[in-house]
Formats: structure tokens, C-alpha cells, sequence
């Protein structure tokens, strides 16, 4: 996976973290938690100072004669590290520009008093997005061993192509893979976009978010019953065989390669160590699913394995979460 981690032009990446660096290796790593300030300026976040400047007049390529707009804007931040202005999109009169310190405004608002922490924040695209991560202090226990933290995301773009959006996410600590169940009546993503009473929509969406607490603690719940229900060897095949049909027409090398993925997870469910504190149960069966994904899954071609690796487990849309999804509601609902 290609990183869009923002490279400028002294060498310097546009990230962050807190204790524990990136997968990609890059930008500056904190000992600790950080505020907000120290956050933007770790990540070079800071002082962007986005703008909307006029595009004015144009020439009329077919007739040499002059065009006048006052619909047309360009987004323009101040590099952080050269001071020259960058354009990074196209927008019409109602986009409304959201700074940078504002994102982490909003995100501190919404946990204030929690003790929630700054954990990750960067620059992708050039600039044309930016992502902040909280981590909340409290982790979710199940089974009171197993330690499920919840971060809380935000990610908006300056290039005019998307929203503001934020979510609640359960992360497992031992794994530091994100794992969004997306769980029946819990929303855990709120969007808000770049246009009309920009600052009013926040504060909505921040009232909104916070019931996304009740997510995590959906998740855990959920994750409980999963933990206190029994499965043995024979129940599981039926589960894998029911998360991996055959696919209709499936040539020879389909069904082997389904076949390696079944024994693989059989394993995992069975004599995995990763396991033993919740063998012969469905919580043990959604991890098995989850660690055979993440850490098991064939790479195949030149590129990295650690980066394809990150994106399958990252990546909201890659068929790997949308199995994990269904694995999820399989062994909750049936």
C-alpha cells in the first residue's frame, strides 16, 4: 500500500504518533500522549492557514476573450515548511474551509473531561487531506482479559472532494489492527459537509457522537456474548463453510485455495497459542477469522508485505473488513 504519507521538501514527513510509530516508518514519534498543539506541530499540521482564493478572470480558450467567475475558488494552504502558498483544490462560493486546529478543536470539545489523548495525526495527498486520532483512556475489557481500545477518528479534506467525517472505532490492542464491527442500531460515523453553517454542523455532529460511546460498549457487550458462548470443532467448520461458500462455477484452483484458507483457520481455532485464553468459543472464532487476514493471508506479487498487509486490515472498503464484518454478524446472530 502506498502510504500518501505527505513528503516534503527537506525530507520530512507529514506525521505524527504517540509511543508507537507508523507501519510506513515515518514522521516523528512522541514518547507519550500529545496535546493538540503539540500534536499539529509533530505532524506539521500547524499554521496551514487554508484559504479560498478567488479564481478571477480566465481566457476563454475558443474566443481569446475574457471570462469573469465569482463562482470559482481555489483552496490554498501556506506550506509548513518552504512558506509558499499550494493549491489544493477547487471549490465553488458555499465550501466552507475547515482549518486544521479546528479538527482538533472539535475532537477535544467532543471528549472533554474524558482524558481522552492525541494519539496519531498526518498529512496525505500533498495536503489535500488530514487525519487526527484520540485514543480514549478507558479500554473496553471482554472476559476481562481480552483489551479492546477505542480511538475516535477524524478525516477532512481540503481539495473540495469530500466531507468532514468522524468515527468511533474498537481497536485490539494485542493486534493494533482497527476492527469496525458494524453493529445493528450503533452508528460509529458521522459526516458533515464542507458547505452552509460549518461550525453549527460540528457542534451537531459532536451532540451525535456521542453515541458512539454506546458503540464501544455495543461492541464489548457484543464481544461478551461471543466470549460466553461455546463452540466446538464441528460448529466451526459449519461457520467457515458458511463464511466461505463455494463460489458458483469455481474452477479447481478456487476450491483448493478455499480448501488452504479452511484448514488455515481450523488451525488457528484449534491449537493457535493467540487463542488459548478463549478456546472453543466464538469470540475465539471471529479471532481466528481475524488473525488468519491480518498475519496469514497470502501475499502475492513484489510489493511489501507489511504495507499490503496494513491496507487489507486498515482499509474499510477491502474485502477482507467486509468478511470480518460478516463474520461478525454470523457468530452474533446465529
Amino acid at each position: 500500500m502506498a502510504h500518501e504519507i505527505e513528503i516534503f521538501a527537506n525530507g520530512s514527513a507529514g506525521f505524527a504518533a504517540a509511543g508507537k510509530p507508523g507501519w510506513h516508518g515515518l514522521g516523528y514519534t512522541a514518547p507519550g500522549p500529545m496535546t493538540a498543539e503539540e500534536l499539529l506541530s509533530n505532524a506539521q499540521l500547524a499554521g496551514w492557514n487554508v484559504r479560498k482564493v478567488p479564481v478571477g478572470q480566465v481566457t476563454d480558450p475558443l474566443t481569446g476573450q475574457p471570462v469573469s467567475t465569482d463562482e470559482d475558488f481555489l483552496v490554498v494552504r501556506t506550506n509548513p515548511v518552504t512558506g509558499s502558498p499550494e493549491r489544493l483544490g477547487r471549490v465553488g462560493r458555499e465550501y466552507e474551509v475547515l482549518q486544521n486546529e479546528e479538527v482538533t478543536a472539535f475532537l477535544q470539545t467532543l471528549v472533554d473531561e474524558s482524558g481522552a489523548v492525541f494519539d496519531t495525526g498526518g498529512s496525505l495527498n500533498n495536503g489535500r487531506r488530514i487525519f487526527v486520532t484520540m485514543r480514549l483512556p478507558e479500554p473496553l475489557m471482554v472476559g476481562g482479559f481480552d483489551q479492546i481500545d477505542l480511538y475516535l477518528a477524524a478525516f477532512s479534506r481540503h481539495d473540495g472532494w469530500g466531507s468532514f467525517v468522524t468515527v468511533a472505532t474498537p481497536v485490539r490492542v494485542v493486534c493494533a489492527n482497527t476492527e469496525r464491527a458494524a453493529l445493528a442500531n450503533h452508528a460509529s460515523k458521522f459526516t458533515v459537509r464542507h458547505t452552509g453553517r460549518m461550525a453549527g454542523r460540528i457542534a451537531e455532529a459532536r451532540d451525535a457522537l456521542k453515541l458512539t460511546w454506546k458503540h464501544g460498549q455495543a461492541f464489548a457487550a457484543e464481544a461478551e456474548k461471543l466470549l460466553a458462548t461455546p463452540m466446538d470443532f464441528a460448529e466451526f467448520r459449519q461457520f467457515t463453510n458458511v463464511l466461505y461458500p463455494i463460489p458458483a462455477g469455481a474452477k479447481d484452483l478456487a476450491r483448493k485455495n478455499r480448501e488452504l484458507t479452511l484448514r488455515q483457520l481450523e488451525h488457528l481455532f484449534a491449537h493457535a497459542a493467540t487463542q488459548e485464553p478463549i478456546r472453543n468459543t466464538r469470540w475465539a472464532a471471529y479471532n481466528a477469522v481475524t488473525e488468519r487476514l491480518d498475519h496469514r493471508s497470502p501475499v502475492f506479487g513484489s510489493r511489501d508485505v507489511a504495507a499490503v498487509r496494513a491496507e487489507r486490515a486498515l482499509l474499510d472498503d477491502h474485502d477482507h473488513a467486509k468478511i470480518k464484518t460478516r463474520a461478525f454478524w454470523l457468530l452474533s446472530t446465529a
